[in-house]
């Protein structure tokens, strides 16, 4: 008889893992009265970039290779091309064009490397943009997130013990950043006991990449769930349940830091307030009611620990007068606004006076990815500290000039004049000009700054949902959606909103109805946005933005990153509002009228 081959050890596909913990768990679930487990899953998802990946690739003679690109980091991109076609970088110049959306699929350099081969190959400039069917078949999604949660509470309310489990899939290789969502599931509730594994595993998939607040909205689909459903079970209020063990500054983290400043508390009280939190039992007495269907209101909180990054720009003053501010920060999503706003806060300008250049890697100091929620924390704060030096130069200029002390010196309308003594001054265009002349002894204006960042500053939003189910078909109807975001300090207003509600289509669009969905073979089966349902205005109502200010310590002016907070917490907002509505719990997103439906008629 044939042996039958005996199972390995472990599993092979497993490329990492890690696992966080503290105090006994064992003893603490012994000391429950309510015990709460769970298995939520979500499927892999497209980061849905307007602009496919595109990109230009030529050789000159002397062997230079130019590369333009529609990348999130052009330094980053430089360094991935040389490491792949084994040349140095200073043999490769990357020119970043206007991102037309990315949300972390086009961190790495998916294009262009084949881009630059096939360039290199047939001697001519070659460009190569993907096609939306080739975007979903051969992107960089977001991973499938399959969380085992186990959570116990004491009858008063305590929290005792959490046991959890995440396994991440990564497609063909690994990338996934794995630790996050532990410290997510155990650090965001404070648990006095808690033991988290994380898994990455391999499939015949496409890798995948980040997308907006890596494995935060399936974490926090899991855990705010989580913690809906014991505050329900104890028959406690929900918010103050959340409020009662949600962490403060200082709190340890599961990893050992402690919690950053941050506004999480408060964008929760915030959203607490809302007209439509406090009639949520008013608009649940609707269910049935002139021709409605089942009616429920549901909350949840999401956030993410940006990211730093190295970084560098400068500031220089024209000979007319104006600001000349370079970074190689690529514009995504109107950053250079807020940092021109910076820059002319921080040196004393009209921000109409203020030109932000985006340099390639020839000529850009050293930038950072546009990701991460830093863009603003990090390049915002190289701008205001270089504006802050070319002021001081233009200061010293002008103190010598007119024998004045700089102490006593301010900029206004565009001159440099004695506090007090308007009529006594020197014009910005005449020390710019100074600065540029034949034989002047005057030196150029140019601040100079290139920080590394060793505070982070954490950043959070909660969102609410007003639903309305359908019984029979299992439809939901989104009537109204609530953003309330801490943006620490919202340098460009309109540019925050704008962030808060692109997030929230996006975590509607996760909660809802997006999946992409592979056969047996890891063939991709609806390889269309015919198929591939993303949510359109057509789908939403209003989403409604509340922007509360909690101004990080370290950010410049106070600001906070503002991109990924938006995108998590609709997942776990949604799923608690089809709970409110229907009495069933649903712990695989999307959720979509099937799966309600099906699970509508389990329970009747």
């Amino acid at each position: 008889a044939r042996s039958e081959p005996t199972a390995p050890a472990k599993a092979v596909n497993i490329a990492q893992q890690a696992k966080l913990a503290r105090g006994d768990v064992a003893r603490g679930f012994a000391e429950a009265d309510v015990v709460v487990e769970k298995t939520y899953r979500v499927p892999m998802v497209h980061q849905g970039y307007l602009e496919p990946h595109a990109v230009l690739a030529q050789w000159d003679a002397n062997g230079q290779l130019t590369l333009y690109s529609s990348t999130q980091g052009s330094f980053n991109t430089r360094s991935e091309v040389a490491d792949v076609l084994h040349i140095e970088e200073n043999r490769i110049k990357v020119i970043p064009v206007e991102c037309g959306g990315g949300f972390g699929g086009k961190i790495r350099a998916l294009c262009e490397p084949i881009t630059a081969v096939l360039a290199r190959v047939t001697k001519r400039p070659v460009r190569y943009v993907m096609t939306r069917r080739e975007e979903l078949e051969a992107g960089m999604p977001a991973p499938q997130v399959i969380i085992r949660l186990k959570t116990g509470a004491k009858r008063d309310g305590t929290l005792t013990a959490l046991d959890g489990e995440t396994v991440i899939e990564s497609g063909a290789f690994s990338g996934a950043v794995l630790t996050m969502s532990a410290v997510f599931l155990s650090s965001v509730y404070q648990f006095p006991a808690f033991e988290v594994r994380g898994f990455e595993v391999l499939t015949h998939k496409p890798s995948i990449a980040a997308y907006r607040a890596p494995t935060a909205p399936q974490t926090f689909f899991a855990i705010d769930s989580q913690m809906e459903l014991m505050a329900r079970e104890l028959g406690l209020d929900a918010v103050e349940f959340r409020l009662r063990h949600l962490m403060k500054e200082g709190d340890p983290m599961a990893n050992g830091q402690p919690w950053q400043s941050n506004g999480a508390t408060q964008v929760l009280q915030r959203l607490a307030e809302h007209p439509l939190w406090k009639s949520r039992a008013e608009w649940k007495a609707k269910s049935g009611k002139d021709g409605r269907g089942l009616c429920g209101t549901g909350l949840a909180l999401g956030g993410w620990i940006p990211g730093l990054q190295p970084t560098g720009a400068t500031v220089r003053l024209n000979p007319d007068g104006s600001l000349q501010v370079l970074t190689g920060q690529v514009d995504i999503a109107g950053t250079n606004i807020a940092l021109a706003q910076i820059a002319a806060s921080a040196y004393g300008l009209d921000i109409d006076r203020v030109k932000i250049t985006t340099g390639d890697t020839d000529t850009a100091p050293m930038t950072g990815l546009s990701a991460g929620s830093k863009t603003v924390y990090t390049v915002g704060t190289a701008v205001m500290q270089a504006a802050q030096d070319a002021r001081r130069q233009t200061l010293e200029i002008a103190a010598k000039e007119m024998e004045a002390a700089i102490e006593d010196l301010e900029i206004e309308d565009g001159r440099v004049v004695v506090r007090g003594v308007p009529d006594k001054g020197v014009t910005l265009a005449s020390i710019g000009k100074k600065g540029n002349l034949y034989m002047s002894k005057v030196p150029p204006v140019l601040g100079v700054a290139h920080p590394a960042f060793a505070q982070q500053a954490p950043a959070f939003a909660a969102q609410l949902a007003r639903i309305e189910v359908d019984p029979d078909t299992g439809e939901v109807s989104l009537h109204d959606f609530v953003v309330v975001q801490d943006a620490g300090r919202a340098i460009n207003p309109l540019g925050v909103e704008g962030q808060m509600q692109g997030g929230a289509v996006q975590s509607l669009g996760i909660a809802l109805t997006e999946a992409m969905m592979y056969d047996d073979s890891g063939r991709l089966m609806n390889p269309s946005l015919l198929d591939y349902r993303k949510l359109t205005a057509a789908d939403l109502p209003n989403i409604e933005t509340i922007i509360v200010e909690v101004p990080a310590p370290a950010g410049p002016f106070g600001a906070r990153g503002v991109g990924e907070p938006p995108i998590v917490p609709a997942p776990a907002a949604l799923a608690n509002a089809v709970h409110d509505a229907t009495g069933i719990r649903l712990t695989e997103a999307p959720l979509t009228s099937e799966r309600i439906a099906l699970a509508l008629a389990a329970a009747r």
